[in-house]
């Protein structure tokens, strides 16, 4: 019998950060062409109206069968939980090993994001106020 070592490369809370970050400046930007907001906007309402949202997360899914691997390697009973919550689809599909995959990472991100942007776009929200005073008293 032999052995084998392999290296894993986790990338998923780069992906995260990556994700935070984009959102706190889509947020910023709507606010921006929105100053008469009296609170941060809804997240699917507002700042997926036009799909930039879906956009990002779309976006940050790996590409390459390698990432995908490894991330599944990693956190898959994570990505799975997250797709059949999202209730999009079956895992029976023939297609689940290459074209379900990204769909359940998809969801998982989707979860994280909407998690974390509901539980800080209050504080978005008063970190944009204060960037901007002169927006506010341009409406007032």
């Amino acid at each position: 019998m032999s052995k084998r070592t392999i290296e894993i490369e986790d990338t998923l809370d780069e992906i995260i950060e990556s994700l935070k970050d984009d959102m706190k400046t889509m947020v910023e930007e709507y606010l921006n062409d929105n100053p008469d907001l009296d609170e941060c906007p809804d997240l699917y309402n507002d700042l997926d109206y036009d799909g930039r949202y879906h956009e990002l997360i779309d976006g940050a899914v790996p590409i390459y069968t390698s990432e995908i691997n490894d991330l599944f390697y990693l956190y898959g009973n994570d990505f799975e939980d997250a797709f059949d919550n999202a209730g999009i689809g079956t895992k029976e599909d023939k297609c689940w090993p290459c074209g379900w995959k990204p769909a359940a990472i998809y969801c998982y991100l989707d979860q994280e994001i909407a998690g974390w942007f509901n539980e800080n776009s209050s504080d978005l929200y008063d970190e944009w106020k204060e960037k901007h005073p002169d927006k506010l008293e341009e409406e007032n």
